[in-house]
């Protein structure tokens, strides 16, 4: 099959029957799925617990961890993947040993001299590929599929795919143009509670929105504030401090994920920095997706290729003091808006988008 991208043909693959773990969580791997679907079709994607049958399911962490995928060719050629889509930066040893190409999201900057197997896929994010009697049907299927060696009730199986359904949405709506607003800004994120939050991730969103209101631009949305929760308060007495620290934007509205999308790409820029275990958030995939004007704090996971560039993918501030200028620059310099712009949604079609992750996937294979 030939692959063609514009006029250059980018891959070329040999006939190939691709088997995927059903009992595996499906919200955070349906990213890579996606990329399958697009390069093998869906008809030939074939979802059976037999090649995996040396692996056990057997609690929420193997559940959750991420996805095997069996890579068969014509010639007999047997490569095993498996796409580790968690926010910690840990090896899973059993996925390791078992694997041929570990495909992991956040990789920890020198485990790529460490570990051989290592493949960088870069952020993803959560999308909806199929309607909702697609999705219901195809989970009933993929729990009867691995009923016999998966821990997992109906239930708690389901839920996954209800999840993908009302929560998120397909590539499609995501790449849709809106045209954006002057001197606007969305942003909707969450106060976390562990040290590195505290430190980092709730500081520099804080600070984000201290800058755009400074600079006089108009603000919508904030930072969700999570009341009432023990196991907060437990992890973090002083959590409820940011209540008065950051009265001004404490936001308690649940947007539709067609509000969230549209009024992020009505944005005239975004702001991004690592969540919780210095992790790649859905966010700084979603906007790549959109081609949206990046600032960010640094990354603490590798990126592929050459990484984002500051100041021609992305807008890189080094402390919470240079975000400001960061704001006021972007939202001023429209050329310069346009060149992030340009540059975010240029990398992502380059080592991003689901079906080039799988096509760099299967090029190292091919090695």
């Amino acid at each position: 099959i030939h692959l063609q991208f514009g006029k250059q043909i980018i891959l070329k693959i040999t006939l190939m029957k691709v088997y995927i773990d059903p009992r595996t969580e499906y919200r955070y791997t349906s990213f890579y799925r996606l990329g399958l679907y697009k390069l093998f079709g869906k008809n030939n994607i074939i979802y059976s617990v037999k090649p995996f049958e040396d692996l056990k399911i057997t609690n929420a962490n193997q559940y959750g961890c991420g996805m095997e995928v069996v890579f068969d060719n014509e010639y007999g050629k047997i490569t095993k993947v498996y796409f580790d889509i968690k926010d910690v930066a840990e090896i899973e040893k059993d996925k390791y040993d078992w694997c041929d190409i570990y495909s992991k999201v956040n990789i920890k900057f020198g485990d790529l001299e460490k570990y051989d197997k290592l493949f960088v896929p870069g952020p993803n994010f959560a999308i909806r590929n199929r309607s909702l009697i697609g999705l219901l049907t195809f989970g009933l299927k993929n729990f009867l599929r691995g009923k016999s060696s998966s821990f997992q009730s109906l239930k708690g199986f389901m839920r996954d795919y209800f999840y993908i359904y009302e929560r998120r949405r397909s590539m499609e709506f995501y790449e849709r143009y809106v045209e954006v607003k002057p001197n606007y800004i969305f942003h909707a994120s969450t106060l976390w509670y562990n040290q590195f939050a505290k430190e980092c991730t709730n500081l520099y969103r804080g600070e984000f929105l201290k800058s755009c209101q400074r600079a006089g631009i108009d603000i919508e949305g904030g930072l969700y504030y999570l009341r009432n929760n023990p196991a907060v308060l437990s992890e973090m007495p002083d959590y409820p401090e940011y209540e008065n620290v950051y009265k001004d934007f404490i936001y308690d509205k649940r947007l539709s994920m067609d509000d969230y999308i549209t009024k992020t790409k009505e944005s005239i820029l975004v702001f991004n920095t690592p969540s919780v275990c210095g992790c790649h958030g859905w966010k700084l995939g979603e906007y790549l997706c959109m081609g949206k004007a990046i600032i960010s704090s640094p990354l603490l996971r590798e990126m592929p290729g050459e990484g984002l560039i500051h100041g021609k993918d992305i807008h890189i501030v080094n402390s919470p003091e240079e975000i400001y200028d960061a704001v006021v620059k972007i939202n001023s310099d429209a050329q310069y808006r346009k060149r992030l712009e340009d540059g975010a949604r240029r990398y992502y079609e380059k080592w991003v988008a689901p079906e080039i992750v799988i096509q760099r996937l299967l090029e190292k294979v091919g090695e």
